[in-house]
């Protein structure tokens, strides 16, 4: 019996092949779609809650309230001064332990080979009580208890050091500069997953004479801590806590919260952002409703050519029940089917996900999620339960209303689901068109936070003092993004070269370097407009290694390598000459900063090759890039979404053209042509697409002008944003009816009429 309703089944779809791949298709791109951004979803806000408890887990940010500071206002440097007095007042409920973010480090691995660049964090051994670590190898405890310099490796930076992840009472030197310390790894833990906020691959043991012999400085660093009581959010405190700092405050951030959560000076942290992934999750929840109710109508095509089988089957004593499980067995074997040539599209394009998305598809397919699972599976009994509803009509009429000529049709339902497919496309365009504008443009939400960035390019030739002057004036007449333009010998963040025959490293700036990156002088003065090329400004390094009182030094300044968690360096900076500039330093505002970014490139072209402008704050950079991948997801979905309403007004033709085949059959017979076919058809569709025009378009423009409120700096809603789903909708419609017109001229319209 079961081999004789496949064959069934499969005769079916046989005859009505047009219909059936439709719906394989547009329910496999849909469930592809789906499971995308669920991974995706999954895997954004999951960032960080590996840790065991992690809503406990917390970070403190330093938040800067001068009205007069220009910046980000927000830094995740703690002084010493706010640890202690957080670990003394509250060393009953909270734990907390210091990391230091330690860029620059070459570390000479058990092969005595350099590995230059490397990233370490100096920490407290408290870590390990707020941390979640999975040690595979030695005692988490030996780095509690341990009296000298030790280690703990991740699995990854132990293979890369050592050659093996059992690397317990391996030796590693660490070296900066000219000096070195030698630590002992005292355990090896898994890697943490990559939704983690940074890569933690190195801990050494924080000690004041190891980070000074590194040339960091120990009185700044980031606090991490665990509640033992309440949730961070409950704890408010240190408002002017510190006397030598009464225009700062500090409060404590979730970690869970770190990722979606803003910006911070001094940290190495990835960030996302909640908007667009939402945005993401809303355009896939649409293609899965344009696939749905595509599903259903094209399920309302192929059931009245089923009458007879349903009428014979109720003469033969098959019960209603049972009718209605034979076609719920149907739809969930085609949905079914859908679901793995979904999958397995996904799978194949992985690589391109990867790319895309940095997100690993097969890894987080088989973790076999509980949520993922869960999904999935109300994802799959939505979309085979769905058109099981529109069978219940044909199910409970009798045999002769089966068997009679007037067939059971849904006219109703065809209107409302073509009104729907229409708006949806219009609300999916212009949507598309407006947030993309607007995340190009800004996604500042709260004033005087991130409003600025620096970025380099090389200096153009021939370049001199004067010549940076004026662009320095001339940009900010002419391009109010702009901000300030700087030219220096080499970049403040990968300063290379020596002073022969010294140890010092020799930084050559024009007059405005000091104030383009926010320096204070710890002593003495700045260059004057009177300085001379001979006298030098120092930082606190290499004033250690002055000579006593020497003449030609005219002040110390605050060191621009700790800004870049590297170790501090001896340099000279003395006023520049012409010849000497390497780099051109631009600070720009981060609003429309892409388009500002473009502009530089255009106004520095050298022999009409565009300038490449790099950001100075590669992280920065990274959640530009990451922006980009986003906008060019949503704009695949967005394509995705318009072709599946390709598919969607194909069906509703072929729909319409069968409960119109008699009047079309009538109008052939009297001479009609294919123009006049078409046109029938085209008006038919023109009706509901102005009522979804105007239903969709208004809504659409609504929830967008709220919207781009909440943002300070936003893009307009433009008059001509409705009229391209408009002219996309005109012209698929015109172009489909125009096929099915041509495809009419084969039509057997004798049998039409005698009603077969």
């Amino acid at each position: 019996m079961l081999g004789f309703h496949s064959r069934l089944f499969t005769r079916i779809m046989s005859r009505n092949r047009e219909v059936y791949l439709l719906k394989i298709v547009t329910l496999a791109v849909a469930f592809a779609s789906s499971v995308l951004i669920i991974l995706f979803s999954l895997n954004e806000f999951g960032f960080d809650r590996f840790h065991k408890d992690s809503g406990k887990i917390f970070r403190i940010l330093k938040k800067n309230n001068d009205e007069q500071f220009s910046g980000n206002r927000l830094s995740a440097k703690i002084p010493r001064e706010i640890f202690t007095q957080l670990k003394s007042d509250y060393k009953d409920s909270l734990v907390v332990s210091r990391v230091k973010i330690m860029n620059n480090i070459t570390v000479i691995s058990a092969d005595k080979k350099p590995l230059y660049d490397q990233k370490i964090h100096a920490t407290d051994p408290d870590l390990i009580d707020i941390f979640s670590f999975d040690i595979i190898d030695g005692n988490v405890q030996n780095f509690r208890e341990a009296n000298q310099a030790v280690a703990m490796l991740s699995s990854r930076a132990a293979k890369k050091y050592t050659g093996t992840n059992q690397a317990t009472g391996q030796k590693l030197k660490i070296y900066t500069l000219k000096d070195s310390v030698e630590v002992s790894v005292v355990a090896v833990f898994n890697d943490f997953p990559k939704n983690s906020h940074e890569d933690f691959d190195v801990f050494i043991a924080f000690d004041d004479n190891v980070l000074t012999a590194l040339h960091f400085n120990p009185k700044e660093s980031g606090v991490y801590g665990r509640t033992q009581k309440e949730n961070p959010g409950h704890y408010q405190f240190f408002d002017n806590a510190s006397p030598l700092q009464t225009n700062m405050t500090y409060r404590l951030q979730p970690l869970p919260e770190l990722y979606f959560g803003p910006r911070v000076l001094g940290e190495e942290a990835r960030h996302g952002d909640r908007y667009s992934v939402l945005i993401l999750i809303c355009i896939a929840s649409l293609i899965l409703f344009l696939s749905l109710s595509s599903f259903v109508n094209l399920t309302t095509i192929t059931l009245p050519y089923r009458a007879k089988e349903l009428a014979i089957k109720k003469l033969a004593g098959t019960s209603q029940t049972v009718l209605l499980l034979g076609f719920l067995k149907e739809s969930a074997t085609l949905v079914g089917f859908s679901f793995c040539i979904g999958l397995m599209s996904l799978i194949a394009l992985s690589g391109y996900v990867e790319s895309l998305l940095s997100l690993h598809i097969l890894p987080l397919l088989f973790s076999f999620d509980v949520r993922l699972l869960l999904t999935i599976a109300i994802l799959f009994a939505l979309l085979a339960l769905s058109p099981v509803f529109m069978t219940l009509r044909f199910i409970l009429a009798t045999p002769n209303r089966l068997l009679s000529t007037d067939t059971i049709t849904f006219p109703r339902l065809k209107r409302i689901i073509t009104f729907l497919q229409l708006g949806i496309s219009i609300f999916l365009i212009i949507t598309s068109v407006v947030v993309r504008r607007q995340i190009n443009y800004s996604l500042v939400k709260e004033p005087g936070q991130n409003h600025d960035q620096i970025v380099f390019l090389n200096s153009p030739a021939g370049i001199t003092n004067e010549g940076v002057r004026n662009l320095r004036a001339g940009w900010k007449q002419y391009n109010p993004n702009v901000l300030d333009v700087m030219a220096v010998s080499q970049l403040p963040d990968r300063i290379t070269s020596k002073e022969i025959g010294s140890e010092f490293y020799l930084l050559q700036v024009d007059a405005g370097f000091r104030e383009f990156f926010n320096l204070a002088m710890k002593e003495g003065y700045w260059f004057g407009p009177n300085s001379s090329d001979s006298v030098i400004v120092t930082n606190s390094s290499g004033k250690q290694r002055m000579e006593a009182n020497p003449l030609q030094v005219i002040g110390v300044m605050e060191d621009v390598s700790e800004a870049f968690n590297q170790p501090e360096k001896p340099v000279k900076i003395t006023l520049s000459k012409d010849y000497h500039y390497s780099w051109l330093c631009v600070r720009v505002l981060e609003v429309d900063i892409r388009r500002t970014v473009e502009q530089l490139s255009k106004s520095l072209s050298f022999r009409g090759e565009l300038a490449r402008v790099n950001y100075l704050d590669h992280h920065f950079q990274s959640w530009v890039d990451y922006q980009d991948r986003l906008n060019k997801l949503s704009a695949l979905l967005a394509i995705i979404s318009g072709v599946l309403s390709c598919f969607a007004i194909y069906g509703l033709s072929v729909s319409l053209v069968r409960d119109k085949l008699k009047e079309i059959a009538v109008h052939k017979l009297f001479g009609a042509r294919t123009a006049h076919i078409t046109y029938l058809l085209v008006r038919e569709f023109s009706k509901q697409l102005i009522i979804a025009l105007a239903v969709f378009g208004p809504a659409a423009y609504i929830l967008l002008h709220e919207l781009l409120r909440t943002f300070v700096f936003s893009t307009s809603f433009r008059w001509e944003d409705p009229l391209y789903p408009l002219a996309y909708c005109v012209f698929v419609i015109t172009i489909i009816c125009t096929f099915q017109a041509l495809s009419l001229n084969r039509a057997d319209f004798a049998s039409a009429l005698k009603g077969r």
